[in-house]
């Protein structure tokens, strides 16, 4: 009998972990990109290699500045985008695809038609969110009003009334595009970003 209670403890121990990690991992929004797109613009970039420091202020398969690096969060995995993994830097240009759109790569974008490529980011309601909570979280412009805006088919007409599990849709965050006071020098190896740069 004790043995039996120790087992049925033991594997409700077990569900309550997995059920927390399983909660974790789905609260993060997910960005619908698919690993092919990703491997096709670090071909146009920088020929796929993943570890290039090209010398003109953009690093990585994806050719990522260290600023727009910083800002999504890029230092989690290594000081700069190309000393991280491939894995790590698509990762990383997932969050930035979230928040500047392919504007992000404008000229590889054009060339390789990403821009017909729908970006789809998702996050899955957990228990104790309100739509101003996850708008605060996800920095959503216009806040929790513009959230329920753009989930109004799937949240229903009460917006207090959030159901955890519930899927519901990101908008893209918006950034201001602004040319870089300095250009890479002419001949400088590896594919520049079309000499953008993005600030808030």
């Amino acid at each position: 009998m004790y043995r039996t209670i120790v087992r049925s403890s033991a594997y409700a121990t077990v569900l309550a972990a997995l059920s927390l990690l399983a909660g974790l991992l789905t609260a993060a929004p997910a960005v619908a990109v698919s690993d092919t797109t990703w491997d096709r613009l670090a071909m146009c970039e920088s020929s796929q290699r993943w570890n290039i420091d090209s010398g003109n202020g953009y690093y990585g398969g994806l050719q990522i500045l260290p600023s727009t690096w910083d800002e999504a969060g890029g230092q989690a995995y290594a000081k700069l985008p190309n000393q991280a993994t491939r894995r790590e830097q698509i990762t990383v240009a997932e969050k930035i695809v979230r928040m500047q759109g392919w504007d992000a790569w404008p000229q590889c974008a054009r060339q390789l038609d990403l821009y017909s490529v729908p970006i789809t980011t998702t996050y899955v309601v957990q228990p104790g969110d309100t739509l101003s909570s996850i708008a605060r979280k996800q920095n959503v412009p216009g806040g929790w009003t513009a959230l329920y805006t753009f989930n109004r088919d799937v949240i229903g007409s009460d917006p207090d009334l959030l159901i955890p599990g519930t899927r519901i849709e990101l908008p893209p965050q918006t950034k201001v595009l602004t040319r870089p006071s300095v250009l890479p020098p002419p001949g400088a190896a590896g594919p520049p970003m079309d000499g953008y740069t993005y600030g808030k």
